[in-house]
């Protein structure tokens, strides 16, 4: 019964992870598109955008 109730808590708790995670998306603040993960790179210090394929001060992804 103890087992039975731990992977049932495992089950829902992936469950309510995956569901989060993807509701969650991300749009980049110059081109606009709605991406699943950020699309900033870290170059030389500085933030490098692979849809833009330009460099930036500030990371261009914000959560939607």
């Amino acid at each position: 019964m103890r087992k039975t109730l731990t992977s049932l808590a495992l089950v829902a708790a992936l469950v309510v992870a995956t569901v989060y995670g993807a509701a969650q998306k991300m749009t980049c603040r110059e081109t606009g598109k709605t991406v699943a993960k950020c699309c900033c790179e870290m170059k030389g210090g500085k933030f490098y955008c692979t849809l833009t394929k330009k460099t930036y001060h500030q990371c261009c992804c914000d959560m939607k």
